[in-house]
């Protein structure tokens, strides 16, 4: 019986892991992708998150066709609901405490050169292509480009029904998820995997000392972190507060039986 895994991607909350898990374990990916997302032959990102009904529905049939089982999106989030609807189709994804993914989407950047700025409070201002604020909301609302500002309650509603068609719902923070409960529920066998995390790359070590970036560069060998100050942890909450109590609602003990089970298993 087919199945198609499509993975929704958040950013910095250990979706690298899971895709390399995917890969140890065999699934197949599109012919041409980064980090489970299917590119085109030429190379270009398919924007999966601006097919239409009919669009989504033809590419889960050339998927089977193909015999591809596993897809990512992480750079936009698709139509849930079709994908829930499509009994071939199963949605996972991770979930991550949204000021711990933003430090580690920091200090990846810095020390990957992808940001100028030397701080948190600097990168906080930054317009970048993820968005800083209320990050979760915004992917499962499938309001990942809107402006910082646009977003309300009924969007915390729209996210939390949309997170509810899925198979499966992992915490990076809880214990097992990753190893286990990931494996239990995708019937995979749990190999050590690459995790793509910011330090431990030789190559990177050696950019930062090609730039000239000594101080970052012994900072990386030591694998120290940029550290954050209240007020910047003060401003990302105030500007995050949507995605603070969205997280920490779903992953209240004592709701979550009642809201939403964060894994499950599949039939």
């Amino acid at each position: 019986m087919y199945r198609l895994i499509w993975f929704q991607h958040i950013h910095k909350a250990a979706g690298s892991s899971i895709v390399n898990q995917a890969i140890a374990n065999g699934e197949v990916f599109y012919p041409n992708h980064k980090n489970g997302n299917p590119h085109s032959p030429d190379g270009e990102l398919i924007p999966l998150w601006d097919f239409n009904q009919n669009e989504l529905k033809e590419f889960v049939d050339q998927c089977e066709e193909d015999g591809i089982t596993f897809v990512a999106t992480e750079w936009g989030a698709p139509m849930y609901d079709i994908l829930e609807a499509d009994s071939r189709v199963s949605l996972i994804t991770c979930l991550r405490n949204p000021f711990s993914r933003l430090i580690s989407n920091f200090n990846y950047d810095y020390y990957y050169g992808f940001t100028r700025s030397k701080s948190l409070g600097e990168y906080l201002t930054e317009e970048l292509k993820i968005n800083l604020d209320n990050f979760l909301v915004r992917v499962f609302s499938r309001k990942f480009k809107v402006h910082r500002h646009e977003l309300d309650n009924s969007d915390v509603l729209k996210a939390s029904t949309n997170l509810r068609r899925f198979n499966l719902v992992l915490v990076m923070e809880r214990p097992g998820d990753l190893t286990k409960h990931l494996c239990e529920a995708l019937g995979w066998a749990p190999h050590k995997v690459d995790t793509h995390g910011t330090f431990g790359n030789l190559r990177i070590f050696i950019s930062l000392i090609l730039k000239l970036r000594f101080s970052p560069a012994w900072n990386y060998s030591f694998k120290r972190k940029i550290g954050n100050t209240e007020i910047e942890r003060s401003k990302f909450s105030k500007s995050s507060q949507l995605d603070m109590a969205f997280y920490n609602f779903l992953t209240n003990e004592d709701v979550r039986g009642n809201l939403h089970p964060l894994y499950q298993n599949f039939d």
